[in-house]
């Protein structure tokens, strides 16, 4: 009898309106948080990739930034301007058309590298500068400064060619006498195996600002490719160096001259279109291998060089970025999933169990009246 006393008799319909008032709405405010937290989770990572490409941009624009202070500060070393300016003064100096005219472009020529001017070229005060700057600096393969004709006056080694002067990047240096720095397309050494590009930059007269030649140097820019050509970064992610044209410049498992196209630009192109979409910096959009999470920075080098357009696009599938905070939005989604299925259940089995009677168990109980008489 002692136990009777502490039966909690509680009716299935109070329990359940409890647990509809209460799972319900936590269920509810789950799925919420869940789909904020996967949205937040995407926006998080794109913020990491955004941070990876900015700095791999930055190291791409102060590369190319610093090697052409490097070509600005030889192109204005007092030998290297004397030797410019005495050749175009020199009234025996060949021009650039009767220079190339002698020298074939598009042979090697032994004679050149043995005659009289080549050895004048290679013995100037202005070749010992450029050689000692080379020994000094790896990353310069060859050095070379022309006058305003564009024939060669100084040169860090032997010059196949004495005169530059149909070449478009020289031309574009040279600029009718005003004198811009003009960078080359990507090229490459067979001797050294490296990759470079050509910074071309004018020699300026100090008395009359007047464009007097043009400095090449051959800057070797294998280091900064490879950057890209790592198999992964992190967790997975990729890294891209791709030109405003959507071709890629370095990637891994990409050659240089490939001009593959990349999946990622199509949608970055368009964010870059907006300032909104700049600032941001990230996006999550679908490819043709599903959804990806993408970063990306400009170099910024466009606005001073026209064939730089270059940009940094980090991206990976979200489904691998996310996969260590998948596991627990899953299980907190299998968890509200669960509630809302129980509640469902018991709706239904009091739905089904409404209308039962209970009246045999009603007669087996004994009535007030007789457990009052077997009390006294």
């Amino acid at each position: 009898m002692a136990l009777d006393r502490l039966e909690v008799r509680v009716s299935i319909t109070k329990i359940l309106i409890a647990l509809i008032v209460v799972i319900v709405p936590l269920s509810i405010v789950g799925l919420i948080l869940t789909a904020n937290s996967d949205k937040a989770l995407d926006t998080a990572i794109g913020n990491d990739f955004k941070t990876v490409a900015d700095m791999y941009s930055n190291e791409v624009s102060q590369f190319i930034r610093d090697r052409v202070a490097d070509v600005n500060i030889m192109a204005a070393e007092p030998a290297l301007i004397d030797a410019t300016a005495a050749a175009d003064h020199n009234p025996g100096a060949q021009t650039g058309m009767a220079a190339s005219r002698k020298v074939p472009t598009d042979k090697p020529s032994t004679a050149v590298g043995g005659g009289p001017a080549e050895k004048g070229i290679r013995g100037s005060a202005a070749s010992e500068l450029l050689r000692r700057r080379r020994e000094l600096d790896p990353r310069f393969l060859h050095i070379f400064a022309t006058d305003q004709s564009g024939t060669v006056i100084a040169a860090s080694q032997k010059q196949t060619n004495l005169s530059f002067a149909q070449e478009p990047d020289w031309q574009a240096a040279y600029s009718d006498g005003k004198g811009v720095v003009r960078i080359g397309n990507i090229l490459f050494d067979e001797f050294t195996k490296a990759y470079y590009v050509d910074i071309n930059a004018p020699i300026f007269d100090p008395a009359s600002t007047r464009c007097i030649g043009v400095l090449t140097a051959a800057v070797n820019i294998s280091g900064i490719l490879s950057r890209f050509q790592q198999g992964q970064i992190g967790n997975g992610a990729r890294a891209e160096l791709v030109s405003d044209d959507g071709s890629v410049v370095s990637a891994p498992n990409a050659d240089v001259f490939a001009r593959l196209k990349s999946q990622a630009f199509d949608a970055v192109r368009d964010s870059l279109g907006s300032l909104q979409g700049r600032q941001t910096g990230s996006l999550t959009t679908p490819l043709r291998s599903g959804p990806y999470i993408i970063g990306f920075a400009d170099t910024g080098l466009k606005q001073h060089y026209d064939n730089l357009g270059w940009l940094v696009i980090v991206s990976q599938e979200e489904h691998q970025a996310a996969a260590p905070m998948r596991q627990v939005e899953h299980f907190a989604l299998l968890m509200v999933v669960l509630g809302l299925l129980m509640v469902t259940l018991l709706c239904v089995y009091y739905y089904l169990h409404r209308a039962q009677k209970f009246s045999d168990i009603e007669g087996v109980l004994p009535s007030d009246e007789g457990r009052a008489a077997a009390a006294s």
